[in-house]
């Protein structure tokens, strides 16, 4: 990202290493990265000379269900996404008959105040417990270990399709009918009920390990999250100046983030001319996948720090499609 991140990486990445321990296509950074350097990243903000974006990080938590983050996105979006709506209906409604908008002083304090809560911009760091994810139009071919299944996988892949939304899909998803608009929350309370909404309506497909797999609505090909990997969910507006409407400028502009970050600490990382995320000679470190709406972008990226690698294993799943 040109700004706020770009120019000081180390103020939104945690300490990792400088060296790589492994020789597997999905690798990760050697023992000598403790977890406290890596999980020690503190709230803060993040500034520039006229933007800033708010960091909010679960990582002294500790790997928390993959439920959890994704509800924690879906809270801050559809807020931000109704304060943008509303702020469009009082507009409409400003305008007088000759087009001139008609404004209140009374309010312009209140209006500020809502503005600072309902429209950051914020980076949400994570630590998962053990997930499989598809994104949107994933393929359940890369689930490999669905080859094994007495059925060949029909039932598991039925669940998991792109396009099924029956009570038994194996996908996050907001109810409607059982959001509460007129009840008064806090956002950790709105993602605590959001949170035990999804757990409870969801039963996933499971993979051999017992990790769950889930269905969701970013970009990309199916991927795993666990302890030892750091993940990162950056909110942004694309339409501030800061940035550009242009999903394809973002995704390189976090896996330039990337390399850069790796080489505060002497990696030598790089693009994959076909895939997306960042590399280190054949092995990829890091995986990117975004969604936006109304160019605000949700998921991220997750770093390959200390993971258990034996749940990249080909015969669960054909990481990334790859």
């Amino acid at each position: 990202m040109r700004a706020p991140y770009a120019h000081q990486p180390h103020r939104w990445l945690p300490c990792i290493s400088n060296r790589l321990a492994s020789t597997r296509r999905c690798t990760a950074l050697p023992s000598r990265v403790t977890r406290h350097s890596l999980f020690s990243t503190q709230t803060k903000n993040i500034d520039t000379i006229n933007h800033a974006a708010h960091v909010r990080s679960a990582l002294s938590a500790g790997p928390l269900p993959y439920e959890r983050g994704w509800a924690w996105q879906h809270v801050l979006l559809n807020r931000r996404l109704n304060y943008m709506r509303m702020q469009q209906q009082k507009l409409n409604q400003q305008l007088d008959d000759d087009g001139t908008t008609a404004h209140d002083d009374n309010n312009a304090e209140e209006n500020t105040t809502i503005e600072s809560v309902h429209n950051n911009d914020w980076i949400l760091l994570f630590e998962h417990e053990p997930v499989y994810t598809l994104g949107r139009g994933a393929s359940e071919d890369h689930l490999t270990f669905l080859n094994n299944e007495s059925d060949g996988g029909v039932e598991k892949k039925r669940r998991l399709s792109r396009k099924y939304r029956g009570a038994d899909a194996s996908r996050l998803n907001i109810d409607q009918s059982k959001r509460h608009s007129s009840q008064i929350w806090s956002v950790e309370e709105e993602v605590h009920h959001l949170t035990n909404q999804s757990t409870a309506a969801n039963t996933p497909v499971y993979a051999p390990n017992g990790s769950p797999i889930y269905r969701i609505e970013r970009g990309g090909e199916v991927t795993y999250h666990g302890p030892g990997q750091l993940v990162m969910y950056p909110l942004l507006n694309l339409k501030n100046p800061a940035y550009k409407q242009d999903l394809h400028w973002y995704l390189r502009q976090i896996e330039e983030v990337i390399i850069q970050t790796l080489l505060e600490f002497d990696i030598q990382s790089n693009r994959d001319e076909i895939n997306t995320g960042v590399w280190v000679g054949q092995n990829k470190i890091a995986a990117v996948g975004v969604s936006s709406s109304r160019w605000i972008t949700t998921h991220g990226l997750a770093i390959n720090v200390s993971p258990n690698l034996d749940h990249f294993d080909k015969d669960i799943i054909t990481p990334c499609g790859i």
